[in-house]
């Protein structure tokens, strides 16, 4: 059986690539950004709830009485104020982005709301009110970013020195290139669907850089290896080897990491748990991805950076 040339198709995967990052750039135009109060700032408010509470149907009750955009969802935690056994609490979350957080009056006007449409504990102690002021949110946005970048940074360096036998930088900016596209695609999807962003998703980022980066990591580890037995051999055969003896492994990491993923999500959407919902879901996308552009899109754009640096090369002498 003829095996699949990764190096000699690649035009093939980077086309999909640019048409899928064409259509994140029209959603993007279409959707905006849309971002947590947590990067924008506003308010968001926890109230316990005894029975079934439709988020949507609490979303428009809210809008309608401040004139503010709302998201509101519910999730299920642990309480353990009780005197006899932890119990399971249903909790309503309201947030209100926001240039500025809610007033006092604002917030009244909301509980007041929502007690007057569902079954609500106004007193529980479970109850919260957070609110984050814009600047607070762009700092905490920009720490974020700053962690991705300084992250970046550093694998770019430890890549560039691990592999400095086979051209370290080259290696290195491909690579980075690959993690690049993979936070293209998680940011495209949560455009798309009109997810907010927030400090979920950086975590996420970060979790899903370092797994692709650790895929890409090992296929140019058999690279390198394979330099130095395949000798007569051109670079692309060696890369096209050396991407299919790395294909079980990384297949089988992404299958193994999808199942405990997918229970995740599973778990989280069945109990409500917002955070985790985003967390998983998130992951599930980075992962997919983060094993896609390790084979499809890091080796094959090395090569293609090689033979384009040898062409030009030959047409200086």
């Amino acid at each position: 059986m003829k095996r699949y040339d990764f190096v000699k198709n690649r035009k093939y995967a980077f086309a999909f690539s640019i048409a899928l990052f064409i259509f994140f750039a029209i959603m993007l135009i279409i959707n905006g950004i849309a971002l947590d109060i947590n990067f924008r700032g506003g308010t968001r408010i926890m109230i316990e709830t005894i029975g079934e509470v439709d988020p949507n149907r609490a979303e428009d009750i809210v809008e309608s009485a401040i004139g503010k955009d709302v998201a509101a969802s519910v999730m299920k935690t642990f309480s353990g104020n009780d005197d006899n056994e932890n119990r399971t609490v249903n909790m309503l979350r309201i947030d209100i982005a926001g240039n500025e957080p809610l007033t006092a009056d604002e917030e009244d006007k909301v509980k007041e709301v929502i007690s007057q449409n569902f079954d609500v504990v106004l007193n529980s102690p479970n109850n919260e009110n957070v609110s984050i002021t814009p600047t607070v949110g762009r700092e905490t946005l920009q720490k974020g970013i700053l962690a991705v970048v300084v992250s970046v940074v550093l694998i770019l360096l430890y890549v560039t020195w691990r592999f400095s036998t086979i051209g370290g930088f080259s290696a290195a900016a491909c690579g980075i290139l690959a993690l690049a596209h993979d936070v293209g695609v998680m940011f495209g999807v949560y455009i798309t669907l009109k997810i907010p962003l927030n400090d979920i998703f950086i975590a996420t980022i970060l979790t899903v850089i370092g797994y692709s980066i650790n895929d890409t990591v090992i296929i140019y580890d058999r690279i390198r290896e394979n330099t130095g037995f395949m000798r007569k051999s051109d670079l692309g055969s060696i890369v096209n080897v050396s991407i299919h003896q790395s294909l079980n492994r990384s297949i089988n990491t992404m299958v193994t990491t999808l199942i405990s993923v997918v229970v995740l999500l599973v778990f989280s959407a069945t109990n409500n748990i917002g955070s985790l919902i985003d967390f998983s879901f998130s992951l599930l996308i980075g992962v997919v991805t983060g094993a896609y552009s390790s084979i499809f899109i890091a080796a094959p754009l090395w090569v293609f950076w090689k033979e384009r640096r040898q062409k030009a090369a030959l047409q200086k002498q």
